[in-house]
């Protein structure tokens, strides 16, 4: 796709923004369910969204010898939610100019989704420390 994409820039950015309104659809569907407590759809959301957008970039925008690999893909998993986790519990979320709170910190929730919350992260956070770890000591067998 990079090789097409390099050569086709117009195609490039129509492909962009289509996968961009995507994510944000699937953002949208994910926001608008009933199911889910708004504190526990930011973890979702956030991997959704981020991961989402690297998948993109990285097929389409990378050539082939430079593309991440799976430990590059655990790694940003690792970071989205520890980052995620700490702006959740500390301050929660903001617009962009500061002046308006979008989701209070995590402690002003009912504990029960506190504790959903932080579970959802944790086993996002573990699983992909888990996943590394293993990657890791299947190479050096």
């Amino acid at each position: 796709m990079y090789d097409f994409f390099q050569r086709h820039r117009f195609l490039e950015g129509v492909c962009g923004w289509a996968v961009l309104i995507a994510i944000v659809g699937a953002l949208a569907a994910l926001a608008g369910s009933r199911g889910l407590s708004p504190v526990w759809r930011v973890p979702l959301l956030l991997n959704v969204f981020a991961l989402g957008g690297f998948a993109y970039v990285n097929f389409t925008g990378e050539p082939a010898g430079n593309r991440m690999n799976t430990a590059d893909w655990l790694n940003r998993i690792q970071w989205i939610n520890g980052l995620g986790l700490l702006l959740h519990v500390t301050i929660g979320f903001f617009t962009r100019d500061g002046m308006r709170q979008l989701l209070p910190s995590l402690w002003s929730a009912p504990v029960m989704d506190v504790v959903i919350t932080v579970s959802i992260y944790a086993l996002l956070f573990a699983g992909a420390t888990t996943l590394a770890w293993v990657l890791k000591h299947h190479r050096k067998n």
